[in-house]
């Protein structure tokens, strides 16, 4: 996130005048453990630091960071909560939560944290995941079936077209439910979720790529046979990583990945046990078992007009 100096100035403003250097010290080593305050602004420990500079410094370093966002979660959690038995009026937190929508930034009361506004901007981790920092995420693999066969039999221009309408049905249902696409590569990709009840929403998000797929392939594909697509979806720890490649060595993401190009048949979603016991009965019962060579526990989904 890249804070304009104005939102800086504003912060720091706020908190030089809700508190005092010892609880800034205390707040910052929430995001920053090792800190050390005289160290950072140059004043020795026999001399007092004033509010001002202590407050300036520590904005700069957060913002240096890259945990700002982070930073004003803090900010609005001890306004609405207190901290340490004390409650703080955060000076100006109506104007930094302003500010923070301008910057693409909307606050989600549900998990009590700021989130890119995805109307606005689409970065793979919404903004708040930190380099190294493990979270549990849940991910839904899809991909083209028979693309090689596909790009052989028709136009660059046709396939092109195709897997860009394809693209807009795929976007259309993961963008409304918050996920984030951590890699396309043309015939198939990842999409991850984080917020919310992520496994239903991502399972809630493949349903409606199929139904809509169906739609798709009986009013408009310009193929001369329905686009078809596997998907699979699975949740578990992940370290996360700015790296892409990184990203692909994830036990999480290898385990989507097989169980979409393993155990899934064409326009069905293939779904991890872990993920079917978090369903709701209404969405879980469309889900019927599968059996597989290594015992996986495993549960598909076939839109009925497919059948």
């Amino acid at each position: 996130m890249k804070v304009k100096p104005s939102l800086l100035n504003i912060a720091i403003r706020s908190l030089a005048q809700s508190m005092n250097v010892h609880t800034m010290e205390h707040l910052v080593k929430r995001l920053l453990p090792n800190y050390d305050l005289n160290q950072r602004t140059g004043f020795p420990p026999s001399i007092s630091i004033p509010n001002l500079d202590a407050a300036r410094q520590i904005v700069y370093d957060i913002n240096d960071s890259a945990l700002f966002p982070q930073f004003v979660n803090i900010l609005v959690e001890i306004s609405n909560r207190g901290w340490m038995g004390k409650r703080y009026d955060i000076a100006y937190l109506h104007d930094i939560v302003k500010e923070m929508r301008e910057h693409g930034f909307v606050y989600d009361s549900h998990n009590k944290l700021f989130v890119e506004n995805h109307a606005v901007r689409r970065t793979r981790n919404w903004g708040v995941l930190r380099e190294g920092y493990e979270y549990v995420l849940t991910f839904l693999r899809f991909d083209i079936v028979g693309n090689s066969e596909l790009v052989r039999k028709y136009s660059p221009d046709i396939i092109n077209y195709t897997y860009s309408e394809f693209g807009e049905i795929l976007k259309s249902a993961i963008y409304s439910r918050n996920g984030r696409i951590w890699s396309w590569e043309g015939d198939g990709g990842l999409i991850g979720f984080y917020f919310s009840h992520k496994n239903q929403i991502a399972v809630l998000s493949g349903m409606e790529i199929l139904h809509e797929l169906f739609l798709y392939n009986r009013l408009h594909c310009r193929l001369h046979e329905p686009l078809r697509v596997r998907m699979a979806v699975h949740c578990g720890n992940c370290d996360y990583s700015d790296n892409e490649e990184e990203l692909k060595k994830l036990d999480t993401v290898r385990k989507t990945v097989q169980y979409e190009s393993l155990y899934t048949n064409p326009n069905s979603l293939t779904i991890s046990e872990v993920v079917y016991t978090t369903l709701d009965d209404i969405i879980a019962c469309e889900f019927k078992p599968i059996s597989s060579p290594e015992k996986i526990k495993l549960y598909t989904y076939r839109f009925a007009g497919e059948k």
